[in-house]
């Protein structure tokens, strides 16, 4: 009894010692939660166990600090900068740890290191998670099957959907939206040059707008054209006064428009008038040519040459 009572204690030793007969060092790391890690489970490097969990000690309501003893040949490929996490060997195995490879160049871990952590997953609020998302998911499945019924039910949808005349008019449409849309961009910038010009008081609408002596002016103008629309509208009412006369019968004009005879007799005197301006004219040239209004006539050309030399 007391051979095998000593052969139940040894190999209860040897099992939470498992690096007994090989050369070990210890490093810690502090956890938030360890998941049920307990003394004795594996520590994992790059998938290769190199050591034991020694101690697993809560330090406060946050941290939990846990000792692991590594063998001192895998010393050369640990560096300080490495994660130390607990997960799970295999889907339902035991706790153990997990250290890996931090970024960048440092230096190979040493006695009594600490290693940077990372926060387990809790697979209680991963399960209740993903339980989440199936019922979400569920509810999606049952609309897409819905929309899918109704669509296969509506033929005018399935053939809209179906029609490649459909989808060339919305690509035409869409590339002719695009367009308008870089239009009014280019009409917009053009709008905005061109009050930006007429502010700086540049062009003729912006001197008409800022220049206060051109204001002026126009006010001038404006009030000059005011009074020769009321002196044209007087004008007019006395023309239409007149030609109202005309009309009626009344007046010398109208005498002169409408009476023939009157119109003949003003013809002939002025035929007459002709006639007598040219015996008149002939008259005169007679006289020229007579002996004693010669001279007269010479000295009256003379005066007209030296006043035209002049």
């Amino acid at each position: 009894m007391a051979g095998t009572i000593l052969l139940i204690l040894a190999l209860y030793f040897i099992g939470s010692k498992r690096n007994l007969f090989s050369s070990t060092f210890h490093i810690s790391a502090t956890f938030y939660d360890v998941n049920g890690l307990m003394r004795g489970n594996n520590v994992r490097f790059d998938g290769i166990d190199v050591g034991t969990v020694e101690t697993v000690e809560i330090i406060n309501d946050s941290s939990v600090k846990v000792v692991m003893m590594i063998m001192t040949k895998i010393t050369p490929f640990i560096r300080k900068n490495a994660i130390a996490s607990v997960s799970t060997d295999g889907l339902m195995g035991n706790k153990i740890v997990n250290i890996n490879a931090g970024v960048g160049p440092s230096k190979n871990i040493e006695e009594g290191d600490e290693l940077q952590t990372l926060r387990p997953i809790d697979s209680d609020v991963a399960l209740r998670t993903l339980n989440t998302t199936n019922t979400n998911l569920v509810a999606i499945t049952g609309d897409v099957k819905s929309i899918a019924q109704k669509i296969n039910g509506s033929n005018a949808l399935w053939k809209l959907l179906s029609d490649t005349t459909t989808n060339e008019n919305i690509k035409q449409s869409l590339l002719n939206l695009k367009r308008a849309t870089a239009n009014t961009i280019i009409i917009t910038d053009d709008a905005r040059e061109v009050m930006s010009k007429v502010k700086g008081g540049k062009g003729t609408i912006g001197s008409l707008l800022s220049d206060t002596v051109i204001g002026s002016q126009l006010k001038m103008v404006m009030k000059n054209l005011s009074s020769a629309s009321k002196k044209m509208d007087s004008l007019t009412a006395a023309l239409n006064n007149v030609v109202n006369k005309a009309n009626k019968g009344s007046g010398t004009v109208n005498t002169l428009l409408t009476d023939t005879a009157v119109s003949n007799n003003l013809a002939r005197s002025l035929v007459n008038l002709q006639k007598g301006t040219d015996n008149f004219n002939q008259d005169m040239e007679g006289l020229k040519e007579s002996f004693l209004l010669r001279s007269y006539f010479k000295k009256q050309e003379k005066a007209k040459k030296k006043k035209a030399k002049q």
